[in-house]
């Protein structure tokens, strides 16, 4: 098959790769026919980290990818729940699926959970066909939803819900967003349809800032006047709910700041080794702070019936479009952050 394949920072290449196989009884083969590319794909794009996973340029070769829908063409005798034929989004990652927190829906809690196209434990979906494991939990009908919601669903809207959420938005409440990515900007509309008064949506690309104004949002460029016009805002209060969607270090390092005393700050960005936070601030504003990966599959549930009923838009996000071939270009072009880059659809024909 074909596949956007990591050969090294920089250096994603369209190549010939080995055909997947079913590796347990509870895989399928998906033949691939969207995928995307995620913010947090360009930590392995700069030769950075993920976890403690460096990659440098002796990393070893693996398909990318963890944002893919297509169609089931194999299945295991272990899969119940889907046939060959069905069309099917995937979770970004998945466990085992035998385990007893496998078998009670706590999929991180799996000690071979991982996500898809991070390394050559599990191959990614930037490919023409991917081997999913745990395929009745890590699998979900694409049926009622478009291509574009289907893709958003795998990861990004989730993990959006579940950073935003973990921030404890409450009705009338103010929220801040740090990083309008695709997932901050979900994230500034899933705030407001959850009762928000006030959102601030915070990110230095012009063109994100209007796009979250339309949504409603007050938007600001991040600099060193940031917290002080974000205090003014607020009556010198600061913001009870703050959501960092970006992972970069300096928005990582604007986010205490902002939070009101007594409120609460989310991080879903992934974080370089030496990133840190500031102890004082959270222990004298008696800050909760909360960090974690989402667990996509047990987002669905509040999502899906919110996507299908036009409650959630998530509208104008996919701004470039490729064909698998051009993986290389869109990786570049993603990575850019030019004004208009939001986020890429890869169609696998």
């Amino acid at each position: 098959m074909k596949a956007l394949v990591f050969n090294g920072p920089r250096d994603i290449r369209y190549e010939s790769y080995a055909d997947p196989e079913l590796r347990t009884a509870n895989s399928a083969i998906l033949k691939v026919e969207s995928c995307s590319i995620c913010g947090s794909d360009l930590h392995m794009y700069h030769g950075a980290h993920i976890g403690n996973t460096e990659y440098s340029a002796d990393a070893p070769k693996f398909c990318c990818g963890h944002e893919f829908i297509g169609e089931v063409v194999e299945t295991g005798s272990d899969v119940h729940t889907f046939k060959v034929g069905d069309k099917v989004l995937a979770a970004g990652g998945t466990g085992c699926g035998n385990c007893p927190q496998c078998l009670v829906g706590d999929v991180l809690a799996c000690r071979e959970a991982t996500a898809f196209g991070i390394g050559p434990t599990l191959q990614g979906g930037q490919a023409e066909f991917v081997n999913v494991p745990n395929a009745d939990a890590t699998l979900y009908s694409t049926d009622g939803l478009t291509t574009e919601q289907s893709l958003l669903l795998t990861d990004g809207m989730a993990t959006a819900y579940f950073g935003l959420t973990r921030a404890e938005p409450q009705p009338g409440g103010t929220v801040a967003v740090i990083g309008l990515g695709p997932i901050g900007l979900i994230a500034v509309e899933l705030a407001l349809l959850l009762g928000a008064s006030r959102v601030f949506a915070i990110d230095p690309v012009a063109s994100r800032r209007d796009m979250a104004a339309a949504l409603g949002a007050e938007v600001y460029a991040p600099g060193s006047d940031l917290t002080a016009q974000i205090m003014d805002a607020t009556g010198r209060v600061g913001v009870q709910s703050v959501f960092e969607a970006s992972g970069a270090k300096g928005a990582i390092n604007s986010v205490l700041p902002l939070v009101a005393r007594q409120g609460t700050a989310s991080f879903i960005g992934i974080p370089e080794p030496d990133d840190a936070l500031p102890l004082p601030l959270i222990l004298f504003k008696n800050v909760t702070v909360r960090g974690g990966i989402c667990e996509v599959q047990n987002m669905w549930p509040h999502l899906v019936p919110l996507v299908q009923s036009g409650r959630i838009k998530s509208a104008g996000l996919f701004s470039h479009s490729f064909d698998l071939s051009e993986g290389a270009e869109a990786y570049k072009l993603f990575d850019s952050r030019d004004e208009g880059v939001i986020k890429l659809r890869i169609d696998v024909n």
